[in-house]
């Protein structure tokens, strides 16, 4: 049998990648020219990237208006404690301390509730596209829930403890809450205080006050107005003049809770829903401090005052 000749080198070197040898060299091609990098066709796109949508808060409605005078003038004025004249409730706020706790809870149980109906009837779409939108990158989100909560804590403490040298000063709003909580269980408190409370604030001051408005404002003037605007509504009382109870430490947590709801609204594509767990975790946590563990430390909870105080701060 006949031996086969060794191959002859091929004169042009390597062939490129993706060549055959019925295709033939490419167009151009010469021999001693180093073989071309194979590349995509022409014409080809990357696919674009997977980037945050934003969740479209729409523009705004007469309803809207019409919802907002609700608030100012219903409830922000004290309209909604007309509430108080219906029997049941009357009999609670003439009975003993924790009664009229209870008929005071239960005041504040129907406000907002209404306002929470009307806040989700108007917003519901809105809503729902914040939670499609919610998808990217959700367990980042998810993450900086808690460490947001931990940063505003630390960042209050820095500014009031450290920096102004104050052991804290508790608003007649917060008062109010504690004194509350004394009488109504925790399940009652987290429905009320924890979810439908944050959902109504974060429609008027996140969803109206940035998402809509910035569609003839610059969103972050818009982010600027609404962290002004946010820890005010926890003074009415103060602006009216029947309490003494507004002052710059009293304010900072309420002002760095706003900022970080404010940014987070607003990196994440005016996200109602991320808003809405932003502040209701906060709330949550602030009441679950106080039901659980400040009752436990007992006697060192005064030792710890000013980082409970911090802490417990329901917004």
């Amino acid at each position: 049998m006949s031996q086969q000749p060794p191959p002859v080198p091929n004169p042009y070197g390597p062939p490129p990648a993706g060549w055959s040898p019925q295709s033939g060299p490419p167009p151009g091609w010469q021999p001693g020219m180093s073989p071309p990098v194979a590349g995509p066709p022409p014409g080809w796109r990357p696919a674009p990237r997977r980037q945050q949508k934003d969740a479209e808060p729409g523009a705004f409605t007469w309803w809207d208006l019409g919802a907002t005078l609700f608030y100012v003038v219903g409830f922000l004025t004290g309209l909604i404690g007309l509430v108080a004249l219906l029997p049941p409730v009357n009999e609670l706020l003439t009975g003993d301390e924790v009664q009229a706790q209870q008929g005071t809870f239960l005041i504040n149980a129907i406000g907002y509730g209404i306002l929470a109906a009307i806040a989700v009837a108007l917003s519901g779409a809105a809503l729902w596209r914040s939670i499609k939108a919610f998808s990217y990158l959700w367990w980042l989100k998810l993450l900086l829930v808690p460490v947001a909560w931990f940063a505003s804590i630390l960042l209050n403490l820095v500014i009031i403890v450290i920096i102004l040298g104050s052991d804290g000063e508790t608003s007649e709003n917060q008062e109010a809450i504690d004194a509350m909580l004394q009488a109504i269980p925790l399940l009652a408190a987290v429905a009320v205080i924890g979810i439908l409370g944050p959902y109504v604030e974060e429609y008027f001051f996140r969803h109206l006050l940035i998402g809509k408005l910035s569609k003839y404002i610059n969103v972050w003037i818009c982010g600027a107005i609404s962290v002004v605007a946010f820890p005010l509504i926890h003074f009415i009382p103060a602006l009216l003049g029947m309490a003494d109870d507004l002052s710059f430490v009293a304010i900072v947590p309420y002002l760095t809770m706003g900022i970080i709801i404010t940014v987070g609204y607003i990196v994440t594509g005016r996200n109602l829903f991320y808003a809405w767990l932003l502040h209701a975790f906060n709330n949550v946590m602030s009441l679950l401090l106080s039901y659980f563990l400040v009752p436990w430390l007992g006697d060192h909870a005064g030792e710890l005052q000013s980082t409970f105080w911090l802490a417990s701060v329901i917004g």
